[in-house]
Formats: structure tokens, C-alpha cells, sequence
């Protein structure tokens, strides 16, 4: 399955829904920057209705339907799924702390998981699956654990499991495909990043200072730190890497993938072959553009920034040349041009992932059966025995991008599995931690899987 990202049809169809008072009827799980956002989002559109939110947080579910001119009154606290199927039924949205209800809803279309917890999402998205609903995967750390048993679940359902449009590896998947359709070979794929001198090292302490939040900021968009401190220390940029790889059949061409330095005009020419003066040792990679320049300090005038980008090759000489001629950057000797797209708009542009599975039955970009890559654990710090891995954003270990053939044959814990267990051993700063290093894990849904 590829995307059909044409607005044309999703508009037409999304009208068409809307005049048959027939809407995509949304579930959402997670009450975070994320999935507010995307409510908000979906209240400005026609033929699409979030129908329920599911959050511990009762109160940070509500307000995302408050902040949307709903009035407190409206909103519906449900604890079963007549419950649910009630509020529906009378247009009224529903709030829950019990996510197995927007699993389990009859009428809900599409489950999008926001929660960023791996053994959450394993749940989750499973169950919604067997309940022969689509399932739009913001949890990129479930999606690089278990993605590929899902989407072969998904398969087996007649339904489509997919990322998430707005998010680095969805976008990056666009062009991707636009590539592959037109023919060219893709020498290599990403997203951009702001990776300063330190960021390894951080932690969910200083994310405030590091991007800007105020105490404000933090609370009336519910930031999960955490989370922000994967944006901070690399992990989020190495997992989002694993997901599109997964779902490209592409591989890192290192451990880590090179992330070098680079404007736009150096991408094409340092992701190009070693022969033809660039960083690889073959096509067919995922990579990582920092817009910090070598100092680790000072941004790039003209980086990637968060952007998204793709290098494509044509041995073709006319097509080569009228790509030049369009001023596309170059490099491979002529024959490499970047494709890039600057910006990603996260929740605002995921309503795309959930109509193309809704309307069309395709995914943004769906794992494939067999995967590609891991993402696997490295000490953030030096690291005693008995002490406890809190995952990814955390305060202990960081994730890197690996070929999944490597992980398996070195026996690596995926990052997935690296909370809320201790290492049975001392582990040296930047060592990769394998899975005879932690205690054993036992009662992990997310394991069995």
C-alpha cells in the first residue's frame, strides 16, 4: 500500500462523507501535545468527528474539546461502550480513562494511537486490529518494536495499519514514493535535526531551557518531557530513522546512520557513494542532515532544519539535466538530486493518515512483514549494576539506528525494552547494552508479541 496524497480526493470524498451526515467517526488515545493538537485540527474539517479522547488525564482530555468551543456540559465521561455509542449517537464527544473503549467502540472508524508508550501501543493497536479497525500509529516507539506484526495483523483484518502524515518518517515516505512512482532510485532518505554539542547527554531536567517552554507552556499543551528530552538527546530523530526505514525497506549504512553537518546544497554530494566523493557505502540508506554546524554550536545558514528530504537517482542524461536546469542540488557525480520538503507539521497534517485509510484503504507509510532495522540501547551515562532503564527521553540510555540483521546477531535490546528493568552488570557511557545485560523480563505483552 502507498499513499494517494492528491488533496483533490480526500477533499471530494471528505465533502461527500459530510453532505451524508456520515463522518469518519475518530478515536483517539492520548492527551498529549499531540493528540490535542490533532483534535483541534479535526474540528476545522468537514466529514471527519473525533468522537472520543481517552486519557488517565480526564481533565487535559476535556479541556482539548473546550478549547474547541464544545461546551463542558457536552462533553460525555464515559465507562462503557453503550456509553459511548450514546454520546455518538447524539453528537456529543466523549472523554474516557479506560482506552479499550475506543478500541472497542462499534461505531469508531479509526484508532490513532498517541500515547508513546511502546507496551501501551502493542495493546492497544492490537486489540483495535482484531476489532477490524484502521489503526493510525503515532507511537513511532511501538511502531519500530512490533510494527511489523502489526502490520501483518493489519493484513489479515482487511484493514490498514499505518504512520502518521505530519510526522518526519510519514512525510519522508511521501517523497520516497514519489520517487519510486517517477522511477528514480533512492540512494538515501531522512529528516533533518538541530544536534547540539551535549544533546546526548540530556535530560527531561533541562528540556524547559533547552527549547523554550515556559511553566505555562508546559502545562496548557500537557508537554510530556520526556518525550521532548528523545527530541533532545537524538533518540526521537534514531527512532523516527528505524520506523521509515521499516517501511522503505531501506537500511542505516552505519550504526547511528553519519548525520554529518550539512546544508541542502551538501546533501546530495555527502550522501552519494564513496567513490563519487561522498559518506556511503551503498544506496538504499537512511540518514540524518544536522543543521549544526561542526562547532556543535552554530546553526547552518541554510540547513534542513526539521525538514525531510530524499536523494534520487536518474542515469538518464536528458533527465539529469533538466533536473539541474530546475535547480535541484546535485551530486553523485551529476546524476544524485535532493528532493526535500522543509518543515513537518506533526498533527496537522495527520487527519491525511486517517482519511487515506478511512476513504481509500491505504497507508501514509505501513512497516513491511520483515523489517530492516532496530532501534537499539546505548548507555547515555556510565551505569552501575542494579540500576533501573527508564527509556527512551530518559535519564539513562539513548536509542541508535541499527541494520536489523546486526541486532540480532549481537543479541541488542531494542530501546523498546528498556524501561523499568535493571542492568545486571556496570555499562560504560555510549556501550550498547544487549539482552543478556538486563534482568530477565517477564509479563510484557510488548515481548510477546
Amino acid at each position: 500500500m502507498i499513499s494517494i496524497n492528491t488533496p483533490v480526493m480526500i477533499l471530494q470524498a471528505l465533502a461527500k462523507r459530510a453532505e451524508d451526515y456520515n463522518p469518519i467517526n475518530v478515536g483517539i488515545i492520548g492527551a498529549g501535545k499531540f493528540g490535542t493538537a490533532l483534535v483541534s485540527q479535526i474540528y476545522q474539517m468537514k466529514g471527519m468527528a473525533v468522537r472520543i479522547l481517552a486519557d488517565v488525564d480526564l481533565d487535559a482530555a476535556k479541556a482539548a474539546f473546550i478549547t474547541n468551543k464544545v461546551w463542558e456540559s457536552d462533553v460525555v465521561r464515559a465507562r462503557s461502550e453503550a456509553e459511548v455509542e450514546v454520546a455518538i449517537s447524539k453528537n456529543r464527544p466523549a472523554i474516557t480513562e479506560d482506552a479499550m473503549l475506543v478500541c472497542q467502540c462499534e461505531s469508531i472508524d479509526v484508532v490513532v494511537d498517541a500515547t508513546g508508550s511502546p507496551e501501551a501501543g502493542a495493546i492497544f493497536a492490537r486489540e483495535a486490529l482484531l476489532r477490524k479497525k484502521h489503526v493510525v500509529m503515532v507511537n513511532v516507539e511501538a511502531d519500530v518494536c512490533i510494527g511489523p506484526y502489526l502490520r501483518r495483523l493489519a493484513d489479515k483484518q482487511g484493514v490498514v495499519y499505518t504512520q502518521v502524515d505530519g510526522d518526519q518518517p510519514g512525510c519522508a515516505m511521501n517523497l520516497v514514493n514519489w520517487g519510486k512512482t517517477l522511477g528514480f532510485e533512492v540512494v538515501a532518505a531522512g529528516r533533518g535535526t538541530v544536534y547540539k554539542t551535549g544533546d546526548f547527554e540530556g535530560t527531561p531536567d533541562t528540556v524547559a531551557e533547552r527549547f523554550g517552554f515556559t511553566d505555562e507552556m508546559i502545562k496548557r499543551r500537557n508537554i510530556n518531557l520526556h518525550m521532548f528530552n528523545s527530541f533532545r538527546d537524538g533518540t526521537k530523530a534514531q527512532t523516527e530513522m528505524v520506523a521509515l526505514a521499516n517501511a522503505a525497506g531501506l537500511v542505516p549504512d552505519v550504526r547511528g546512520m553519519h548525520e554529518p553537518a550539512l546544508n541542502l546544497s551538501d546533501i546530495p554530494k555527502q550522501f552519494s557513494l564513496n567513490s563519487e566523493g561522498g559518506l556511503l557505502s551503498r544506496h538504499g540508506v537512511v540518514e540524518l542532515a544536522n543543521s549544526v554546524a561542526e562547532d556543535g554550536e552554530t546553526l547552518l545558514p541554510d540547513g534542513l532544519g526539521m525538514g525531510v528530504f530524499a536523494v534520487l537517482r536518474t542515469e538518464h542524461p536528458d533527465i539529469a539535466e533538466d533536473l539541474g536546469l530546475y535547480f535541484l542540488h546535485e551530486g553523485g557525480d551529476g546524476k544524485n538530486f535532493l528532493v526535500q520538503r522543509p518543515y513537518h507539521l506533526v498533527a496537522v497534517e495527520a487527519p491525511i493518515s486517517i482519511a487515506q485509510a478511512v476513504l481509500f484503504g491505504v497507508a501514509t507509510g505501513s512497516t513491511l512483514p520483515t523489517p530492516t532495522a532496530e532501534l537499539i540501547t546505548v548507555a547515555k551515562r556510565d551505569l552501575k549494576k542494579g540500576e533501573l532503564l527508564d527509556g527512551s527521553g530518559g535519564y539513562t540510555v539513548n536509542g541508535l539506528c541499527e541494520n536489523v540483521a546486526v541486532a540480532q546477531a549481537d543479541y541488542l535490546l531494542p530501546l523498546a525494552f528498556a524501561r523499568n528493568v535493571k542492568v545486571i552488570c556496570d555499562v560504560r557511557k555510549r556501550e550498547t547494552i544487549s539482552w543478556d545485560m538486563v534482568e530477565k523480563i517477564e509479563d510484557s505483552v510488548l515481548l510477546e508479541l
